[in-house]
């Protein structure tokens, strides 16, 4: 059941006086009465219910008797909804209609030619809903790119008012859209359905709301309510038209956009419950892809007393590879190690996200490679079709029980192609080479 307030707070947005509001509500699911009578239920004076209830009936949002004395009775809430729909729907063509008057008139050549002024302006605007309606304005001009600064509530917002039906008619214009956020566990799913066109980076207390579009026009928030469902009556923005003004504040957007982390990979730490650090991360000594290796070998050749069956019958640990006991006990080795190593390919791609250069970028994957014992990096060109990896060893010599640890460093690659550069890979061949204890691998990136 809804809750009293919550309709209230509806009604309200819609136009109506809080006092108003309460008034229909409680005629709702009351007989016909007298003001006088309805005041007594609502606290209210005699003239004060009576001139409420005259206002509201002129709205057609309260019924009265013909007879002597008067008595007002209400209508269904969902009734009271229509009716204030067909009013501003008739005060909308009114709007439209005085507008097409005027275009049509004598004066057409004083209201509608544009005075080009140089020189940078600024505004302020009051309200929630006049903001968005602005927004929704500048964007349905934009011509290159957008930015928006949602902070940690602003999405919920942008759907409420539907200005992301302006954001995705920009994207089918082929506008760009970029996005940074302070994601949140209660807002994350509605970045999910957002149109994947949008590029999105996360930043953690980013707090920023506003939207600039073209280096030519922005909106700023200066003051929100806290409560991230509220009706916004006191929030208050900066409308800005200045050249220098948004060309400093692209450049500062740009260095934000720089410093943030990806959604897919925020996403990551946040809500899939994966292991995203990079390669270097410490854990005391080493990284985490040397601590995560050795614990998992001691815990897979240590002995134990413990008796493994399957349908009552003793299975020996003897004969069990490593991966098959894990597999025993419902955890999947191949979707683990991958998982692991892609997870730590993202991050590390993230990591050097500010390098722009190909070469630097590559040059920085080999160097952590090598002195991790990974092996050698080769790739055909820039950016790579194809990446080989020569004496991975990742296996130690031991292919029939840890062949998983080579899954897991091909996922590495995974990963950093796959934030990269938004592509996915293959594994083309594989080839261990006993005498050495090495082995090598090739993986082609697919569009």
């Amino acid at each position: 059941m809804i809750d009293n307030q919550v309709i209230v707070q509806k009604l309200v947005e819609a136009g109506l006086e809080e006092k108003h509001a309460l008034l229909i509500i409680d005629m709702a699911s009351q007989p016909p009465a007298k003001a006088s009578e309805i005041g007594k239920r609502m606290g209210l004076s005699r003239m004060d219910a009576y001139n409420s209830l005259k206002k509201l009936q002129e709205k057609g949002l309260v019924k009265a008797t013909l007879d002597k004395p008067i008595r007002f009775f209400g209508m269904t809430i969902s009734d009271v909804f229509k009716q204030i729909i067909r009013t501003k729907e008739m005060d909308l063509r009114r709007i439209n209609d005085n507008l097409d008057s005027l275009n049509t008139s004598e004066n057409f050549a004083i209201i509608s030619n544009q005075i080009n002024y140089q020189e940078d302006s600024f505004s302020v605007l009051k309200d929630r809903h006049s903001i968005h309606a602005t927004i929704e304005s500048i964007v349905a001009e934009a011509e290159e790119h957008i930015w928006l600064l949602l902070g940690k509530w602003g999405i919920l917002h942008m759907l409420r008012s539907g200005c992301m039906d302006s954001i995705n008619e920009a994207i089918n214009r082929n506008i760009d859209v970029k996005l940074v956020v302070c994601i949140d566990e209660k807002t994350i799913r509605f970045y999910d359905n957002l149109d994947s066109r949008i590029e999105i980076r996360h930043h953690p207390d980013f707090n920023l709301c506003g939207v600039f579009v073209d280096n030519e026009v922005g909106i700023q928030f200066v003051q929100t309510e806290e409560s991230p469902t509220g009706r916004g009556k006191e929030d208050t923005a900066i409308l800005m038209e200045s050249d220098m003004l948004l060309s400093a504040q692209s450049e500062l957007l740009r260095i934000q956009w720089n410093a943030a982390t990806s959604y897919n990979t925020a996403k990551a730490k946040m809500v899939d419950g994966l292991m995203t650090e990079p390669l270097r991360l410490t854990l005391g000594d080493g990284s985490f892809y040397e601590k995560f290796k050795e614990s998992m070998k001691i815990g897979m050749s240590n002995s134990t007393n413990a008796v493994l069956t399957r349908g009552g019958e003793i299975i020996s640990n003897d004969i069990i590879p490593q991966s098959n006991t894990l597999a025993a006990l419902g955890i999947n080795t191949n979707q683990l190690f991958q998982d692991v190593g892609f997870r730590i390919g993202q991050e590390l791609a993230v990591k050097l996200q500010n390098i722009s250069d190909d070469r630097k970028f590559w040059d920085n994957i080999k160097s952590e490679w090598k002195d991790l014992g990974m092996g050698k990096i080769e790739f055909d060109q820039l950016p790579p079709n194809t990446i080989t990896v020569y004496d991975g060893n990742a296996c130690d010599g031991q292919p029939e029980t840890s062949w998983m640890f080579c899954n897991m460093d091909e996922s590495v690659i995974a990963g950093v192609v796959k934030e990269r550069y938004n592509k996915t890979i293959e594994s083309c061949k594989r080839q261990c080479i006993d005498d050495t204890n090495s082995c090598c691998y090739e993986i082609s990136i697919i569009d």
